[in-house]
């Protein structure tokens, strides 16, 4: 991809938590080289003790959030200091509210928050909203699958994206979605976690 797109392209990985400590310890100095935004969840939420570890085998930022959960959780990742792009996902976190006392504590530490983003249409338009609310928000993380009918089908587009790539929020009430009430009674929710 680098020698493909130059170094204009900015690369982000994402483990999704399949890595073991020597695994990232190899692979790191390559990423240095290579001028990789970040490695995004190299292990699972909980395992402080490898994200420190990994700290110190590179420059890549190491990036997670999305298996974190309240300000409390995220208050750990920032006092340890390993995580340094935090990912919060508004449909795990609590909603837009704590996704903006987790924005806020950021904030107080210099870091970047770029929300991870849930497959849902609503989803990525509370994601969008809470992106363009706070003063250190970054990418937005968008599903572009082929088929995705609770991100097509439950609501209309959730944000107009420009020729530049930019998203913005839709110029409605609230989030400026309307749920297609035929399309959930068909697709009701499932109790237990849920990434709506």
């Amino acid at each position: 991809m680098r020698q493909a797109f130059g170094d204009e392209l900015v690369i982000l990985t994402d483990a999704n938590i399949g890595y073991e400590p020597e695994e990232v310890r190899r692979v790191m100095p390559a990423m240095d080289e290579l001028g990789i935004g970040w490695l995004e969840e190299p292990f699972p939420a909980q395992d402080y003790r490898s994200y420190r570890a990994a700290k110190s085998w590179g420059r890549t930022p190491l990036a997670a959030g999305e298996n974190h959960y309240t300000r409390f959780e995220f208050n750990r990742v920032i006092e340890d200091g390993a995580i340094t792009i935090l990912q919060p996902d508004l449909s795990k976190t609590g909603g837009i509210t704590e996704a903006l006392r987790i924005a806020a504590l950021a904030s107080s530490w210099k870091l970047p928050v770029h929300p991870h983003s849930s497959m849902t249409g609503l989803n990525h338009a509370a994601s969008i909203h809470f992106l363009a609310a706070i003063d250190n928000g970054g990418y937005f993380e968008g599903d572009v699958s082929r088929s995705n009918k609770f991100r097509d089908e439950l609501v209309e587009n959730p944000g107009a994206i420009d020729r530049d790539g930019n998203v913005w929020p839709l110029d409605k009430p609230g989030i400026g979605l309307e749920v297609d009430e035929e399309f959930l009674a068909k697709h009701p929710p499932i109790e237990g976690p849920g990434y709506v």
